[in-house]
């Protein structure tokens, strides 16, 4: 294992899929002070094509023996949601620090074991939440928090995803999570972090509109979430996984003395105005448009590490917003609101 004085970390990644690829490059290419050390997944010719890309040399099919790997400090869990508890297990009992991607994990139950599981072993636990690095939300929540825009009053955000292909386990509410714990978690930790305050109360209602592997599941693909907050503001999250016009994700902070409007979906401002059309340029892969935060949050991680800090979204903010999605999964399946105890 690497030594604190040589302020270089090895981390390991588990999952080579579409998030697991891009951390990967991340980590070999990007990230000061760390080095992709070793990769796993049960796809073990996926895992090797991205170890040759990337010039890892320890590659395994087992995330069990990539754990055993004493050059490795950390690791990045790109894995299925009903996948992470055990990782994050097995990790905590081999002292690997965890950066876990959304949602953490599917249950209440789940989720407060493994607040315990990593408060008591002290390891550092991330979870992917990356708006929170990223510069626009980071200048909002700047000034919300100098007093700026004084008492919040109404915050909202807003995600669309592009046209694509869903299947195997993320069309499987019971194994993704819904949409309230994929896609919407982001948002859902968002307008939680924005607001400094507790969700109270929830109430949500949406369609499967598009895709036909999500309505047989009973599963959605356009929602929106009405919020209350102990703070006493009020707001709202919608997303929509089948936008026509590319990937976009705004959110709105309404205060007594200001407002605050973060636009996310152009890569530029320009608009060109014709006689039919109005054009822009909106980004077609999420990966692109959070390039900056992707990168920025592993950086973090490896600090937090390194200085022996609490990482910006910890387990507890994982498992508050699994609380979040949880309850409105219940509100849209009951057709009600669902109080909430924010534990």
């Amino acid at each position: 294992m690497s030594t604190t004085k040589e302020r270089k970390l090895g981390v390991g990644l588990v999952g080579v899929g579409a998030i697991g690829r891009l951390h990967a490059e991340n980590y070999a290419t990007k990230v000061p002070n760390a080095t992709l050390a070793g990769i796993a997944d049960v796809n073990i010719e996926a895992a090797k094509t991205i170890a040759s890309k990337f010039g890892v040399k320890n590659v395994y099919a087992d995330y069990r023996e990539l754990l055993k790997d004493n050059s490795i400090d950390a690791v990045v869990l790109a894995t299925p949601p009903f996948l992470k508890k055990e990782i994050t297990t097995a990790a905590a009992e081999a002292g690997k620090h965890v950066f876990c991607e959304k949602p953490m994990t599917l249950t209440m139950k789940d989720a407060d074991e493994m607040v315990k599981i990593v408060e008591k072993s002290k390891i550092k636990f991330q979870v992917g939440y990356q708006k929170r690095f990223d510069a626009s939300f980071v200048r909002a929540k700047d000034a919300i928090d100098k007093g700026e825009i004084g008492k919040i009053m109404l915050v909202s955000a807003h995600n669309r995803d592009p046209p694509t292909t869903i299947t195997g386990w993320s069309a499987d509410p019971k194994k993704s999570g819904s949409i309230f714990l994929d896609t919407t978690s982001h948002d859902l930790d968002i307008v939680r972090w924005l607001t400094g305050s507790e969700v109270t109360r929830v109430y949500a209602d949406g369609n499967a509109m598009i895709y036909e592997e999500l309505r047989k599941n009973g599963d959605y693909d356009t929602v929106v979430v009405s919020l209350r907050f102990a703070s006493g503001a009020v707001g709202h999250v919608d997303s929509c996984v089948s936008t026509p016009y590319g990937f976009d994700s705004r959110a709105e902070v309404v205060g007594t003395d200001a407002g605050i409007i973060i636009s996310m979906g152009e890569r530029n401002l320009t608009r060109i105005y014709r006689k039919d059309t109005v054009s822009n340029e909106s980004y077609d892969y999420w990966g692109t448009r959070w390039a900056q935060a992707y990168r920025d949050e592993m950086v973090d991680f490896v600090k937090c590490i390194l200085e022996d800090r609490q990482p910006k979204a910890t387990v507890r903010d994982g498992r508050a917003a699994v609380q979040i999605g949880l309850a409105a999964w219940d509100s849209i399946k009951g057709n009600k609101s669902v109080s909430l105890s924010p534990g």
